[in-house]
C-alpha cells in the first residue's frame, strides 16, 4: 500500500486516524496482534492530542472573532456620533456633542488597540459613562444611539463568554495541532504501513482485512488532497 501524503491536514489526519482506529477496534483478528495493538495504542494517543489541540484553536479563533465584532460595534457608534457632530440641525449637534466627548475620551485611550483585558474595562468605563443619568436625554434624542450603544454592550457580553471559554482551554493547553501531524504521519508511513505490506506479503491472515481497509482509507486519503493541490488552469 501506499504512504499517507505529507501534505495532508490536521483536520483531515484528525479524521483519518478516528477511522483508523475503528477500524482496528471492529477487527478481532487484527487485535490479537500484539504489535498492530501497540501501534494503535500510539496512534489512539496521538490522535486525543490532536483532537484537543483543534478544539483549542477554534476556542481561540472564536475569541478572535468576537473581539472583532465588538470592535466594529464600537467603531459603529463612533460613526453614528461623529455624523450627529457635523448635523446640520443645531439641536440635534447639541445633544451629540456631550455624547461623543465620551466616546473621544475612549477612542483617543486606545479602546479598539488596547490588550483584550485593557478593551474589556474600557467598554465597561465607557457604557457607564453612557449609562449616566447626564446623557440619557441626549441618547434618547438622537436616533441610532441607543441601538449602536446596545450593540456594544451585546459584543461586550459575547466576547467575556468567548473568553471564559478561552481561559478554561488555556488551563489545559498544550502543544498546537500542527506539531502532532508529523508524528501522526511519521507513525503512519515508517511503522504502521511497512508492517502491514510486511503482514500482506506474509499471508498473515489476522492482519489481511485490516490491511486491505487501511489500504483503501489512505487511497481515499490522498486522492482528497491531491484534488485540494490541483489548482485550476488560468485562462
Amino acid at each position: 500500500m501506499n504512504k499517507l501524503k505529507t501534505a495532508i491536514r490536521n483536520t483531515e489526519i484528525d479524521g483519518f486516524t478516528d477511522t483508523i482506529i475503528k477500524l482496528f477496534k471492529d477487527d478481532a483478528k487484527a487485535q490479537t496482534d500484539a504489535f498492530l495493538s501497540s501501534t494503535i495504542g500510539e496512534l489512539e494517543t496521538l490522535s486525543a492530542q490532536i483532537t484537543t489541540a483543534i478544539l483549542q484553536d477554534k476556542i481561540l479563533s472564536t475569541l478572535d472573532a468576537a473581539d472583532s465584532t465588538r470592535d466594529e460595534a464600537i467603531k459603529t457608534l463612533g460613526a453614528v456620533l461623529g455624523g450627529y457632530a457635523v448635523f446640520p440641525i443645531a439641536s440635534k449637534k447639541e445633544l451629540a456633542e456631550p455624547l461623543k466627548a465620551i466616546y473621544d475620551k475612549y477612542s483617543k485611550a486606545g479602546i479598539i488597540t488596547a490588550s483584550y483585558t485593557s478593551e474589556s474595562s474600557m467598554i465597561e468605563s465607557m457604557l457607564e459613562d453612557f449609562a449616566a443619568g447626564s446623557v440619557a436625554e441626549n441618547i434618547k434624542g438622537l436616533e441610532g444611539v441607543a441601538e449602536a450603544i446596545a450593540a456594544i454592550r451585546t459584543a461586550q457580553d459575547d466576547f467575556s463568554k468567548a473568553n471564559v471559554e478561552y481561559l478554561k482551554a488555556s488551563t489545559n493547553k498544550g502543544a498546537s495541532a500542527s506539531s502532532y501531524n508529523k508524528p501522526i504521519v511519521s507513525l503512519v508511513n515508517e511503522k504502521l504501513v511497512p508492517y502491514l505490506n510486511a503482514m500482506v506479503i506474509a499471508k498473515n491472515a489476522n492482519c489481511t482485512e485490516f490491511a486491505n481497509n487501511v489500504e483503501t482509507e489512505i487511497k481515499r486519503t490522498n486522492e482528497i488532497i491531491a484534488k485540494r493541490g490541483k489548482k485550476p488552469v488560468e485562462e
